[in-house]
């Protein structure tokens, strides 16, 4: 396959509520790979005539940014460096496209061998950009910054509501003497719980039981709280009562699944940070790391033409083409 017949799609997650598997039943994607994301969808396949099909077929597709060969490479480069996300520069967005293509690849296709090679060459590119124009930058995660954001550990124990993708970036970076985990499927709940002690097997990280009764006991008594879930107007006001009826007083509660103003339970509680919130302290950016982001962009740019012109990524070789970053760096 060469570079030129590669074609990806990148919708807004909000554009389609459809997980992978449902998108590839609903668009007859099959010989097509899916990433999701909770911000982004990523549709990448290989000829024109194959976007134009899943186009047609996929009435939202037509809303979709498209990229063709050395654009869709570099589109992919920059959305594995975390170049692509809100929170730019953060990791755990690769971590989910190596995800996706372990479970891609498991069901051998033509497709899958198709892209072989360049998503070889695409994780070789992310893992250079991010040691030669990322590092430093300091901790681009969810996990990190909902850390910041609790500071110093509090009395009582955190809550983590959820066990989803989220939660699982969240509960290695919270710390605190005791973590308590909530999930309305416990076993969701008990896998976060092994993941948390893997990392750290003296860590205290309790998997509660699933009913409305036992999560408003923890709430009622946590020291801090971390929602990974959407908001649930059956039942925050309770979330909230429980909260606010605590013997002592203080903590925070960071709400990763809340933007400003779309539930008007949460509007006025005291301590609380939405995601909206948590964007907003991250556009504060430093001069130095807003040079970083611009130089590991330009970075992607030029491994998506030195791959396409066939030169060895890590030697810089014919630069007379690297013309042609006025179309894909900017």
């Amino acid at each position: 396959m060469k570079m030129a017949e590669l074609q990806v799609l990148h919708f807004e997650a909000a554009a389609i509520a459809l997980s992978p598997a449902e998108l590839a039943a609903a668009g007859g994607l099959q010989q097509a790979w899916v990433i999701a994301t909770c911000q982004r969808v990523v549709v990448a396949t290989v000829g024109r005539e194959a976007r134009t099909q899943i186009i047609e077929r996929l009435p939202a597709a037509a809303r979709a940014q498209a990229f063709s060969g050395a654009e869709a490479y570099a589109f992919l480069l920059r959305f594995a460096c975390g170049l692509e996300s809100r929170l730019a520069g953060e990791t755990e967005v690769f971590g989910q496209i190596k995800e996706s293509w372990r479970t891609f690849s498991a069901a051998p296709s033509l497709l899958s061998r198709q892209f072989n090679g360049w998503v070889q060459r695409l994780f070789k590119d992310t893992k250079e950009v991010r040691a030669g124009q990322l590092s430093g930058l300091g901790s681009t995660s969810y996990g990190s910054q909902v850390r910041r954001l609790l500071g110093a550990p509090t009395q009582g124990p955190t809550l983590l509501v959820g066990a989803g993708e989220l939660a699982q970036t969240v509960a290695p970076w919270l710390d605190t003497h005791e973590l308590l985990l909530w999930n309305r499927t416990p076993e969701r709940a008990l896998e976060l719980q092994r993941l948390v002690q893997r990392r750290n097997a003296n860590r205290v990280c309790s998997v509660l039981e699933s009913s409305e009764q036992a999560e408003l006991a923890a709430w009622s008594m946590a020291g801090h709280v971390v929602l990974c879930v959407p908001p649930d107007a059956a039942r925050d006001a309770g979330r909230i009562g429980a909260w606010q009826s605590r013997p002592r007083q203080g903590g925070r509660i960071v709400h990763l699944g809340l933007c400003q103003s779309t539930s008007a339970h949460w509007a006025g509680v005291p301590a609380l940070t939405d995601l909206t919130a948590l964007f907003d302290m991250l556009r504060v950016q430093s001069d130095q790391r807003s040079a970083q982001l611009a130089r590991a962009r330009r970075a992607c740019a030029e491994k998506a033409v030195l791959r396409s012109v066939g030169s060895d990524a890590a030697a810089a070789q014919r630069w007379e083409d690297l013309a042609a970053f006025a179309t894909i760096s900017s």
